[in-house]
C-alpha cells in the first residue's frame, strides 16, 4: 500500500516541476517591454586619489595624482577635476584626464601640519561628483639649527659663532642683538651656505646675543634657535701704584730681616680679573714671585720682607730695587706696570742731630673795624632820609607793619619749602591744639602712609575717616614718618588719603602685603569691634606731571635760590626800616615791630641754612648709581625685615625709623654688597633716628 502512494507523490512533483518554468516565462513574455530609469550619481567610488611624497618640508612641492575610473579597471580620460585641499597653495588643473585617466597637480604649505586632499569629478555641467578617495600630505617644519655654546666672556672686538648643519642644500641666517628680545639687530649676517660667521666691531664690556636659523632650497624658514651670548673684552686690566711704605731705620748694611715693605697698588679690570702675580726683578732682568699678596676689592697689598730682597754680596743690600705687577683677565688679556722702586738709604756715620729754627712771630692785625661801621650807619641813613624822609609818621608806620608781615610770611613759607604749604601745616597745628586743649580725641597710631614706587613715607597727607553714611567722623594729618592716628568707636568705616603729589587708591600695588608691609589698604570697608583699630599700611601713587604742573614745578626749582636770596633782602630792609621807623618815631608799637624781627631772623636763618635729611647712595664698583634697587633694613634682635625702600633716579634711599639695631641689605638678587659705609646715625628731634649708608655692590654673574 505504501508503495504505490509514494510514486504517485514522486510522480506529482515531477508535473510540478516541469510545468512551472512554461507558465513563468509564459508570464514574462506577456509583461515585456522597454523602461527608461534616469539617476543622479553624486559619489565615484572607483577614482583614487595619491600624493607623492606624502611627507615634505615647508614650501617643498608634492605632486598630487588624481586617477578618474570607471571601474576597477577602467580608466576614463577626457574627465575635468577639482583639487579640494584647504590650506595648500596650488592651481587647479585647466586639462582634462589623460589616456590613462590621471589628472596632476603640484601642491605645497608655507606652514607644518597634515592637510587633507580630496577631489570632485566637474566633467559634467550643474553635477559634481565627489571622488570618495583622498589622501593626506604632512607638512613638516624646518629643522632649527643650533648655535655652539659660548663662554661668557669673549677676546677682542669680534667673535666667530658657529652651529649645526641640518641638511644638503640649506642655508643658514645669523644675527646678534644688545637686547635678549632682540627688539634692535645690531648687526645680520644674510643668508649664507656655511655653519660660521664673524662678528666685527663689537663694543668692549657689551653683552651679545645671538640667535640662528636655517632656510630650505624651497624658501621654507625655520624657527630660531636657542640664544646664545657673550660679553666682549678687549680691554686689558689697569695697574696703579698707590702707595710704598717706608724702610723705617733700615739701610744698606743694617736691617731686619722679617721687616715688611708694604705695596698698596690698585687692579681693575672692566669686566673679570683671572689672575694678579707681584714679582721682585733681579739684576738680570730675571723675576721671581715674591712677597706675601692680600686683597680687598679691588686694593691688593703686598707684604715684601727685607730678607726676600736680593743680596749685594753676603749680608747687604743694593741702593734700588725694581718691582713688577701683572695681571691677566678671564680671557687672557695681560698687563704689567714694572718700574716700582724701593730705595734703600745709605748706610752713614751718625751726627750731629740738626736743630730748628725758633718760629717767627705772626705779623700784627691791622684792623679798622669801627671807621667801616661808621661809615655803613652814615651811608644807610643818609639814603633812607633821601627815599622816606618826607613820608609822615602814620605812612612810616604803614610801610613798616607791611613789609613785616611779607617778611614774617616769606620766610615761614621758603621755611615750609613754599607758601601752598602753609594751609597744610597750620591745619595740622590746628588739630595737634585742639588736642592738647582736650577738645579732640587723642587717636591710637593706626597706619602708615608711602609712596607706592619709592616706599618713602609721605608727610602731611590728609588721612580722612567715613561712616557708611559718608559723613566725616575723623581727619588727621601724617607726620613726618608717615603715620597717622585713629579714634574710632565700634561700628563700619571708609579711609581717604590725600596729598598734594600723589593720587588714593594705588593703582600700582595689588593685594593685601607690599613687603615687608602688611595690611595694604585700597579702600574698602573695614569694622571696629570692641575698640580694635587695625593698622593699616596705604600705598599712593605719584601723580603724572601736565605742562602746567611740569612748568611750575620748573618755575620753582629755578627760583628756589632767588626766593631766598629775596627772603634774606626783605628781611634786611624791613630790620633797617624798622629801626630807622622807631628812630623817628620812638613808641611801642615800633619797638613790638622790631621785637617781631627776632622769629623772622629765626625763620629766615633757617630757612637759608636747612638742610634736608641727608640720603644713602647705592652705587656699583664702577662708581655708577643704581636706580630701582631694592634697600631693605633687618631688625637685628627679631631677625625680620621691617622697612624697604626702592632707590630713585639718583640712587638714593634713606630710613626713619625708632631706636634699635639694624642692618642694611640689598633685597635684589642680581646684586651683592661689597661695602657699606660706616658712620654714626643722625637722631632726629622726634626721637627717631636717619639711616642713610652709602652702599657700594656689584653685580652676580652667573658662570655658564
Amino acid at each position: 500500500m505504501r508503495l504505490p502512494r509514494i510514486v504517485k507523490i514522486l510522480f506529482l512533483l515531477c508535473f510540478l516541476l516541469l510545468t512551472t518554468p512554461i507558465l513563468a516565462f509564459e508570464q514574462y513574455i506577456t509583461f515585456e517591454d522597454d523602461v527608461e530609469v534616469t539617476a543622479s550619481i553624486t559619489e565615484d567610488t572607483f577614482s583614487t586619489v595619491d600624493v607623492l611624497p606624502n611627507v615634505v618640508d615647508v614650501k617643498e612641492s608634492a605632486i598630487v595624482t588624481v586617477t578618474v575610473k570607471g571601474g576597477v579597471f577602467e580608466a576614463l580620460p577626457g574627465h575635468y577635476i577639482e583639487l579640494v585641499a584647504n590650506g595648500l597653495i596650488f592651481n587647479q588643473p585647466s586639462q582634462p584626464s589623460n589616456s590613462q585617466g590621471q589628472v596632476t597637480v603640484s601642491v605645497y604649505a608655507n606652514t607644518p601640519g597634515a592637510y587633507n586632499i580630496c577631489a570632485n569629478d566637474i566633467t559634467y555641467p550643474d553635477l559634481v561628483i565627489n571622488i570618495i578617495d583622498c589622501t593626506t600630505l604632512y607638512v613638516t617644519p624646518v629643522t632649527s639649527p643650533s648655535l655652539i655654546s659660548e663662554p661668557m666672556y669673549t677676546p677682542g672686538n669680534s667673535n666667530t659663532l658657529f652651529w649645526n648643519s641640518v641638511g644638503s642644500n640649506y642655508q643658514y641666517y645669523i644675527e646678534v642683538s644688545l637686547y635678549n628680545n632682540f627688539n634692535t639687530i645690531k648687526q645680520s649676517s644674510g643668508w649664507l651656505a656655511g655653519t660660521m660667521f664673524e662678528f666685527s666691531n663689537l663694543a668692549n664690556g657689551s653683552m651679545y646675543f645671538y640667535r640662528v636659523k636655517a632656510r630650505n632650497s624651497y624658501g621654507g624658514e625655520s624657527d630660531w634657535s636657542g640664544v646664545e651670548f657673550s660679553v666682549q673684552d678687549s680691554e686689558s686690566p689697569t695697574i696703579e701704584l698707590i702707595s710704598v711704605s717706608g724702610l723705617g731705620e733700615n739701610n744698606t748694611v743694617e736691617w731686619e730681616s722679617g721687616y715688611g715693605v708694604e705695596f698698596v697698588y690698585k687692579v681693575e679690570d672692566n669686566l673679570s680679573l683671572d689672575s694678579t702675580d707681584f714679582f721682585c726683578v733681579k739684576r738680570d732682568s730675571s723675576k721671581y714671585s715674591c712677597g706675601d699678596t692680600t686683597k680687598n676689592g679691588s686694593i691688593y697689598t703686598t707684604v715684601l720682607r727685607l730678607s726676600e730682597l736680593e743680596k749685594d754680596g753676603i749680608a747687604h743690600l743694593f741702593l734700588e730695587y725694581e718691582f713688577c705687577v701683572e695681571a691677566v683677565d678671564t680671557v687672557s688679556n695681560e698687563a704689567q706696570l714694572c718700574g716700582i722702586q724701593l730705595l734703600i738709604p745709605e748706610w752713614s756715620e751718625p751726627g750731629e742731630p740738626v736743630e730748628p729754627d725758633e718760629p717767627k712771630p705772626p705779623p700784627p692785625i691791622v684792623t679798622f673795624i669801627d671807621k667801616v661801621v661808621d661809615d655803613v650807619v652814615d651811608t644807610t641813613e643818609f639814603i633812607l632820609e633821601g627815599l622816606f624822609g618826607d613820608l609822615n609818621e602814620y605812612e612810616l608806620e604803614n610801610i613798616n607793619t607791611t613789609t613785616t608781615i611779607v617778611t614774617l610770611l616769606v620766610g615761614l613759607g621758603t621755611l615750609l619749602g613754599g607758601l601752598l604749604y602753609i594751609p597744610i601745616y597750620l591745619f595740622e597745628l590746628l588739630l595737634s591744639f585742639l588736642s592738647w586743649l582736650g577738645l579732640r580725641k587723642k587717636g591710637k597710631l593706626s597706619g602708615y602712609v608711602y609712596d607706592s614706587d619709592s616706599k618713602e613715607p609721605i608727610p602731611q597727607a590728609v588721612v580722612r575717616t567715613y561712616n557708611l553714611e559718608g559723613k566725616l567722623i575723623w581727619t588727621d594729618v601724617t607726620d613726618n614718618r608717615g603715620f597717622f592716628n585713629l579714634a574710632l568707636r565700634d561700628g563700619v568705616y571708609k579711609l581717604e588719603a590725600s596729598s598734594n603729589k600723589y593720587s588714593f587708591p594705588s593703582k600700582v600695588i595689588f593685594g593685601k602685603a607690599d613687603y615687608p608691609l602688611e595690611n595694604v589698604y585700597h579702600g574698602e570697608e573695614f569694622t571696629i569691634k570692641n575698640g580694635i583699630v587695625p593698622e593699616f599700611s596705604i600705598p599712593m601713587d605719584s601723580i603724572d606731571l601736565n605742562w602746567f604742573r611740569m612748568l611750575l614745578i620748573t618755575v620753582n626749582s629755578r627760583t628756589r635760590v632767588l626766593f631766598k636770596v629775596l627772603s634774606v633782602i626783605l628781611f634786611l630792609f624791613g630790620l633797617i626800616f624798622s629801626v630807622y621807623t622807631y628812630h623817628i618815631n620812638s613808641n611801642i608799637f615800633n619797638f613790638l615791630i622790631i621785637v617781631l624781627y627776632i622769629p623772622s631772623f629765626l625763620l629766615v636763618t633757617k630757612a637759608l641754612f636747612k638742610k634736608g635729611l641727608e640720603y644713602g647712595v647705592v652705587k656699583n664698583e664702577e662708581g655708577e648709581v643704581l636706580s630701582d634697587v631694592a634697600v631693605g633694613l633687618r631688625d637685628v634682635e627679631y631677625k625680620r625685615i621691617v622697612a624697604k625702600r626702592i632707590t630713585d633716579g639718583k640712587g638714593r634711599y634713606r630710613f626713619i625709623v625708632d631706636m634699635g639695631v639694624y642692618n642694611i641689605e640689598v633685597l635684589d638678587t642680581e646684586y651683592e654688597v661689597v661695602s657699606i659705609e660706616k658712620k654714626d646715625v643722625k637722631h632726629l628731634s622726634d626721637g627717631s633716628v636717619l639711616i642713610a649708608l652709602d652702599v657700594l655692590v656689584k653685580r652676580i654673574v652667573v658662570e655658564k
